[in-house]
């Protein structure tokens, strides 16, 4: 049976959005996938969806909210994960500030 990270990716997207509204600080892929009930390995993967969903419809980066425990700033995976500690800052203020539907768009597109 093939994994649906689009589903899970739809499922995470509401926790995502409710965090960016509350102005909490991000989940570690630790919490967000103990949520959906996943693996922290699990999480590159879906968060991959929201990604290139946002990328490609140029939005904030809403997979921003999620971090390494250690670090405290996301994985390789993140498109531009080389940035620095202010860029990051930035980018998570456009994220909370942006108006989020709840409700998962559809990511295939």
């Amino acid at each position: 049976m093939a994994i649906d990270h689009f589903a899970r990716a739809e499922k995470a997207w509401p926790l995502l959005v409710q965090r960016a509204k509350s102005g909490g600080s991000p989940f570690t892929y630790g919490e967000l996938c103990s949520l959906l009930g996943l693996h922290p390995r699990a999480a590159g993967w879906f968060l991959g969806v929201i990604q290139e969903y946002c990328y490609r419809h140029k939005l904030p980066p809403l997979q921003a909210l999620v971090v390494n425990k250690k670090t405290r700033r996301p994985g390789h995976g993140y498109k531009g994960s080389s940035i620095n500690a202010h860029i990051y800052d930035l980018e998570l203020a456009e994220v909370r500030s942006h108006e989020w539907p709840l409700r998962a768009p559809n990511l295939r597109t």
